[in-house]
C-alpha cells in the first residue's frame, strides 16, 4: 500500500491541495499527517480533499487539540491521535510523532517498529537505524524552499520524497 506522509501545512491550503492531488494520482490509499495543520479549518479542508482513511498527530502549532479531536470524531475514517502514537498499517508497525525528540530515539532503538515518521523540522530526510526506517516528509508550507511530502511504500518499507511538482529524493 502507498501511504502519503505530510507535515507542517501551517494553513497553506494551496500547497496542501496540490500535495493531496499528487498523492492521489499515484494511488496512495492512506494519509498520515505529522502535525502542524495549524487550525481545525485546515483539517476540514484536508478531510474534504482526501477520500481515504487518515491518521494524524498534533504538532506544536495545533491548538486547541480538543477542537481537532472533535472535528475528527465527525468522520469514521479519520483518527486524530492526541499525542505521539503507534499504528499498524498493512502489517507494518509505525510510530508517528511531530517533534523528533527522545521518544523517537527510544522507539527506534527498541527495534519493534518498521518505520518512524516525524515532522517539525520542515526538512525532508530519511535514514535507518538497523532495519527501522526513520523519515520526515518535509513540509507542505515550503518554509525553507520547495514544499514537499513523501510517499511510504508498506510493501518495500521505503520512502520517496516529492516536491509539489516532482520527485526530489530517491
Amino acid at each position: 500500500m502507498l501511504v502519503a506522509l505530510m507535515s507542517d501545512a501551517h494553513d497553506e491550503l494551496d500547497h496542501l491541495r496540490r500535495a493531496v492531488q499528487q498523492a492521489l494520482t499515484v494511488d496512495c490509499r492512506h494519509l498520515i499527517f505529522l502535525g502542524d495543520l495549524a487550525t481545525p479549518d485546515t483539517l476540514r479542508f484536508l478531510r474534504a480533499a482526501w477520500p481515504h482513511a487518515m491518521d494524524l498527530v498534533p504538532g506544536n502549532n495545533d491548538y486547541p487539540i480538543a477542537d481537532f479531536l472533535a472535528c475528527a470524531r465527525l468522520w469514521s475514517n479519520t483518527t486524530f491521535h492526541p499525542t505521539s502514537t503507534d499504528i499498524t498499517l498493512d502489517n507494518r508497525r509505525l510510530y508517528l510523532t511531530h517533534v523528533p525528540n527522545e521518544s523517537l530515539r527510544i522507539a527506534a532503538e527498541t527495534g519493534e517498529f518498521d518505520a518512524l515518521f516525524f515532522g517539525h523540522t520542515h526538512r525532508p530526510e530519511h535514514r535507518a537505524i538497523g532495519s527501522t526506517l526513520i523519515a520526515n516528509p518535509g513540509d507542505i508550507q515550503g518554509r525553507f524552499g520547495s514544499p514537499s511530502f513523501a510517499i511510504y511504500d508498506t510493501h518495500l518499507n521505503s520512502v520517496k520524497h516529492f516536491s509539489i511538482t516532482h520527485e526530489i529524493c530517491k
